[in-house]
């Protein structure tokens, strides 16, 4: 059985293990823990992964004798796919993973070779593959907007965008759209930040000279802690869900003065992944993992992701706090403007977004369309494309199609007036409601009205159950306005 050295089932994880050197107790505040210590929730897995590896290479033997058998008719075609997966995946063991040359995240990719498989480097590599789905829902790509599904778990995990569990939820993923001069330097900032503990892993492309180019940063929770995320399911308790959505949108706001980008709160199971050879990784911390509790004591967990945004914009383009919430309102009035126009003309590249759900593309069409404009109403033009850059991530995100339909006879904003100055939503809303109501009142009277003289207009006997009839009101409602119209019904006949 090809198993590492000293690591049989229900033994714990050596403490020499690969990448030890890079886990430090974290220099920002938290309680320093000994590098020597495996935590419970390690071991845990660490045998949990030994046994269900034996498994499989038991049920591979046992699988390999049932194969010696002639396949049946029909069956020669499923039999050469599976025999073509094999040997794909035979030859990526054996020979390692080969790139020939492509175009990966904007970048050429010269021709190189890994071999080995990452997730035998660290535990927490190992995670990574434990929090992804099984083989038939694991969704991967070569390009982070394009993502498929595969045959085989041990290829798809080679590719360099992954989309984690979404129903079983253990990762925090923080994307940062700044370059670091190096590793060293990243970490650095990192540990200034107020959090218990580094981050487990860090992805991202390092450029020839050493500078780390837009990573990913990920935290893991404890294994057997992750979150059961199904808002479908009664089952599911949504202060749980709601605690974890509160607590990736603390720790992104912590990291919002590295350049941490508040929209990939929308899709937080897609990264970058760490166990392709195209990125290069760093395991900075391998035995403190808080739990959801201990996070909600570190990071704000009411956090406003829109908020976070305009926070982020002022942030990357280094303007004033106020004149960039202005520029920031401006373009994303401009932003939505130009939506609903290619919603109605029916754009093509629109189409195909909103279609595929592909909001990167659709961020990427509005850029391009704006930021020629955005330019040119500051004196900085990096200013407004730096917040250009978030409004239309934020306008992607948050753009719904359906709702360019909408009645627009509806008079929103109409007691605007009213309510200015007045604090509390409770107050503010009871204001809106009591217009609302007199607004239907008004509204039903004038319904009953128009019955009333079509009725009179043919001779026709006035009853309220007649009007109700005509208006298509109910009764009650009738009833409850007859007051109003019954100086009309007494001109017109003389008797009520």
């Amino acid at each position: 059985m090809n198993r590492r050295p000293g690591h049989t089932p229900g033994q714990s994880t050596p403490s020499s293990a690969p990448e030890a050197k890079n886990v430090d107790a974290p220099s920002n505040g938290a309680t320093p823990r000994s590098r020597n210590t495996v935590p419970e929730c390690v071991r845990v897995f660490e045998t949990r992964w030994a046994e269900a590896q034996w498994l499989r290479e038991v049920m591979s033997g046992i699988r390999e004798g049932r194969r010696s058998a002639a396949p049946r008719d029909g069956d020669a075609f499923f039999a050469e796919r599976v025999l073509s997966r094999r040997d794909l995946v035979h030859r990526r063991l054996t020979d390692g993973f080969q790139c020939f040359g492509e175009e990966i995240g904007g970048r050429y990719r010269t021709p190189f070779t890994e071999t080995g498989l990452r997730s035998n480097n660290s535990h927490v590599l190992r995670r990574i593959v434990q929090l992804t789905p099984r083989t038939p829902s694991l969704m991967s790509g070569r390009t982070k907007e394009i993502m498929t599904k595969g045959d085989s778990k041990l290829l798809s995990l080679d590719n360099p965008w992954i989309v984690m569990n979404g129903k079983v939820r253990g990762v925090f993923r923080i994307d940062l759209d700044v370059t670091f001069p190096s590793w060293d330097a990243l970490r650095y900032e990192i540990e200034q930040l107020r959090l218990p503990c580094l981050p487990h892993i860090i992805v991202a492309f390092e450029l020839p000279d050493g500078r780390i180019e837009r990573p990913h940063v990920i935290y893991l929770l404890p294994y057997q802690s992750s979150v059961w995320f199904d808002p479908s399911d009664p089952r599911c308790r949504r202060d749980i869900m709601s605690l974890w959505r509160g607590v990736h949108a603390g720790i992104t706001k912590e990291f919002l003065s590295l350049g941490a980008d508040p929209g990939a709160l929308s899709n937080a199971m897609r990264i970058k992944n760490p166990l392709s050879p195209f990125w290069t990784y760093r395991t900075w911390n391998e035995t403190i993992f808080p739990d959801l509790a201990e996070w909600a004591g570190w990071v704000d967990t009411t956090t406003s992701r829109t908020t976070m945004i305009r926070e982020s914009a002022a942030a990357l383009s280094g303007m004033e706090r106020k004149a960039s919430n202005v520029l920031f309102t401006t373009l994303q009035d401009w932003s939505f403007a130009l939506l609903r126009e290619m919603h109605r003309q029916d754009d093509p590249i629109y189409a195909q977004s909103i279609a595929s759900k592909d909001r990167d593309c659709l961020a990427e069409v509005l850029f391009k369309a704006l930021v020629g404009r955005a330019s040119m109403v500051v004196d900085n033009p990096r200013q407004a494309q730096a917040i250009l850059y978030r409004v239309t991530t934020y306008a992607a995100d948050h753009w719904d199609p359906s709702r360019v339909a909408r009645d627009v006879s509806r008079d929103r904003g109409a007691c605007a007036p009213d309510v200015e100055g007045v604090a509390g939503t409770a107050r503010r809303q009871a204001i809106g409601g009591r217009y609302a109501a007199a607004l239907r009142a008004s509204r039903a009277v004038e319904t009953i009205r128009s019955a009333v003289r079509a009725a009179l207009a043919e001779g026709a006997h006035i009853t309220k159950t007649e009007i109700a009839r005509r208006s298509g009101l109910s009764r009650p409602t009738v009833l409850k306005h007859w007051d109003a119209v019954e100086p009309l019904i007494t001109a017109g006949t003389g008797e009520v």
